[in-house]
């Protein structure tokens, strides 16, 4: 009797979770059993008490004091592990590991327990193991089992096996169908997600809002849209709006498919808002482009006395960033601090990539050394954010300690760090960029080949570029432009027109940036009629309105070809507003060819529309002296200091043996200067011998 007493007080104090009792109850069990071994059902009882209390470590002890387990010893146990999450999960397949050698039959409870174990931790390789074992016990074929298996290939992201163990499924309840739907959902395969919610309704299965929030959540870009609403009518016509779940799931869609007229709509009708609800509609505008609009409903639901969730933060942080708004986000940040999120990782990825979009490099690295332990996305963030800011030695200094520190990086990292690379034209890093690309086992598509290609293009190293170019799977119109614009730029303008044929031939259609490059191969060749073919061409053949870029590379085709008269009537019948650009390439062209009256017409409009760069009073001034008018090159020198406009010192660099050399004009900072110079007075000397003559401009630089 007094077995059956105790049984049933730790039943109770297992429903009640109260923990003190149990551990009373414990001792007096011990007390009563003393003499004679515990029962199994009270022992088991135990277990389980502890388990659900929490203390897995007692309800190790008491399962490791049992002489005879049985089934229901271990799935207690392993069903505690399990549930507690990835941090006791691994122990789950040890378990069942020892379960198997002491001869114990497991039954569908037991594989219920691994399988959840193994989606936590990711264990593919275990978790197909207790598959087979459960084919062999034909566990397999119980619900609870079957579910909990789909579960597990979901997780991992292997749907074609979990598919097929879904076909295989004699029985399926609303679980079953509502994982395969979200296995599919996060593997973004909104077609397969929709083809199991119609399969589920033509086998008259109940639909349920776990169902319905999973396919909608695969429902991401505007092509879905409509799918999304006959969703939203099936919502409606079964009653299932009344869950918040839906309604979020609904904003989310409506969001994400860019129809944000339908997702406020869906925003306001709904009459329980969360902050999730808060959260998709602030994240939608913000994916949108709507930036003002995320941040103006962030301050209503900060006004309406919502708390705001981590992923409220992401979302208004991130409009701040596509804004620059970096007073806004500023304060925002604080606010996170206020409500604890300061490390969550997401969060401080989120603050990186808005300080560095924003220009605040030095806050984005303090972002960055906050964490310890930074992970890959946020050493990515961190990379992208020195290269969008133009500190590319910062970026291949902190991708070098990534590498020593055994992070591995991304798609993204590499493109990143290339592009570093390419604005240094330091080929001979983004050689070992590309080496570190072929053995972290990284393809040539899109992102990282059209990266290469511009790395390649931008040092002139055309072989190398056009082997990318070839071995790319795919090529976008970035990856063409990209390989043209290295021809263009490289000496190669007639391969550069050759290879935008080919483009044409592969059914790749051009964009405006396609044009530039072509205009610029022409300019390059002195091919003006070619020129006039291509500029025409973009609106009558391709619907592209030729922009300021363009205007730009006509005027240059035909000052680099000595028609400055036509330039002149090209610009000023222009309907663009080109502002000084125009004037400034025709001056050039004049200077170039010594045509001094419409130089300085030209000039003069520079001056007259208040030009700030210092290269146009330079190359008037120039003009002005060849003319011998000493009076115009000094009201040039007066407009000049008068609008405060100086020139910019000159700066170049050099690798060698690994170092990179930087001069710029005036500094006398580098170690081997007076080497330098004397170098130059040499050259200096030799050049006058041979009778050059310099040219004294506005400014000059004495050695």
């Amino acid at each position: 009797m007094y077995r059956a007493s105790f049984f049933t007080e730790l039943l109770h104090c297992t429903q009640q979770k109260d923990l003190r009792t149990g551990k009373a109850l414990h001792a007096q069990i011990l007390k009563a059993t003393s003499s004679s071994p515990t029962c199994i059902y009270l022992t088991n009882s135990l277990v389980n008490l502890y388990a659900k209390c929490g203390n897995l470590v007692k309800a190790r002890i008491v399962f490791d004091n049992i002489t005879h387990k049985d089934v229901v010893s271990w799935n207690c146990l392993i069903n505690a592990y399990s549930q507690n999450g990835p941090t006791t999960s691994f122990l789950v397949m040890e378990l069942f590991q020892r379960m198997r050698a002491e001869n114990t039959f497991p039954n569908a409870h037991t594989f219920a327990g691994v399988f959840t174990a193994a989606s936590n931790v990711l264990d593919v390789f275990g978790g197909r193991q207790a598959h087979a074992v459960a084919v062999k016990t034909a566990s397999f074929y119980d619900v609870f089992v079957g579910s909990s298996l789909l579960n597990m290939y979901c997780k991992v992201g292997l749907v074609l096996e979990a598919r097929k163990v879904f076909d295989i499924m004699p029985e399926r309840n609303s679980v079953s169908w509502s994982t395969m739907i979200s296995g599919y959902a996060m593997q973004r395969m909104a077609v397969d997600a929709l083809e199991i919610l119609e399969l589920m309704r033509y086998e008259e299965e109940d639909e349920n809002e776990f169902a319905l929030t999973s396919v909608l959540s695969a429902l991401v870009s505007p092509e879905f849209v409509n799918h999304g609403k006959l969703i939203h009518c099936l919502a409606c016509k079964i009653g299932l709006l009344s869950f918040v779940s839906v309604e979020n799931a609904l904003v989310t869609m409506y969001g994400k498919c860019g129809s944000l007229d339908d997702a406020l709509k869906m925003f306001e009708q709904s009459g329980d808002k969360d902050s999730i609800t808060w959260s998709a509609m602030i994240t939608g505008y913000a994916q949108s482009g709507d930036s003002n609009k995320a941040l103006k409903l962030f301050s209503h639901m900060h006004f309406s006395r919502i708390k705001p969730s981590e992923f409220t933060f992401v979302g208004v942080i991130n409009a701040c960033s596509d804004i620059g708004a970096i007073m806004e986000g500023k304060q925002v940040h604080g606010y996170s601090l206020k409500m604890g999120y300061e490390s969550q990782i997401y969060m401080m990825t989120a603050l990186v990539d808005m300080y560095a979009k924003c220009g605040s490099v030095v806050d984005a690295r303090k972002g960055f050394d906050y964490l310890r332990e930074p992970d890959f996305v946020l050493w990515t963030s961190m990379i992208g954010g020195y290269v969008q800011n133009g500190k590319n030695e910062s970026a291949l200094s902190l991708y070098c300690r990534m590498q020593m520190e055994g992070i591995l990086p991304n798609e993204l990292t590499m493109a990143s760090v290339l592009k570093a690379c390419s604005s240094l034209a330091a080929l001979e890093q983004g050689r070992q960029i590309h080496a570190h690309i072929v053995k972290h086992g990284f393809s040539l598509e899109i992102p990282i080949g059209s990266a290469l290609s511009t790395m390649y293009a931008k040092c002139g190293s055309l072989e190398d570029v056009d082997l990318v170019f070839r071995r790319m799977p795919t090529r976008d119109v970035v990856s063409w432009n990209v390989m043209i614009s290295g021809l263009s730029q490289n000496g190669s303008g007639h391969d550069a027109l050759k290879l935008f044929e080919e483009m044409q031939l592969e059914n790749t259609k051009p964009d405006d940036v396609t044009f530039v490059n072509i205009l610029s191969a022409c300019s390059h060749l002195g091919l003006v009629e070619q020129g006039w073919v291509y500029f025409k061409m973009m609106f009558d053949k391709f619907g592209i309105v030729p922009r300021l870029e363009h205007y730009a590379c006509m005027v240059d085709i035909l000052g680099r070809a000595g028609k400055l008269n036509e330039a002149k009537a090209f610009i000023e019948s222009s309907t663009i507003d080109h502002g000084m650009c125009l004037w400034r390439i025709l001056l050039s062209a004049c200077r170039n060819y010594r045509n001094f009256k419409l130089g300085t017409y030209a000039g003069e409009k520079l001056m007259e529309l208040g030009s700030q760069e210092s290269s146009a009073y330079v190359l008037l001034s120039s003009i002005y002296t060849a003319l011998g008018k000493w009076e115009d090159v000094e009201r040039v020198r007066k407009i000049m200091k008068l609008r405060g406009v100086s020139k910019e010192p000159g700066c170049s660099w050099i690798d060698l043996k690994n170092m990179t050399h930087v001069f710029v004009v005036g500094d006398q900072m580098h170690p081997q200067i007076g080497e330098i110079r004397g170098e130059l007075r040499m050259l200096t000397k030799q050049m006058e011998d041979e009778g050059y003559q310099p040219t004294f401009e506005l400014t000059s630089v004495s050695l």
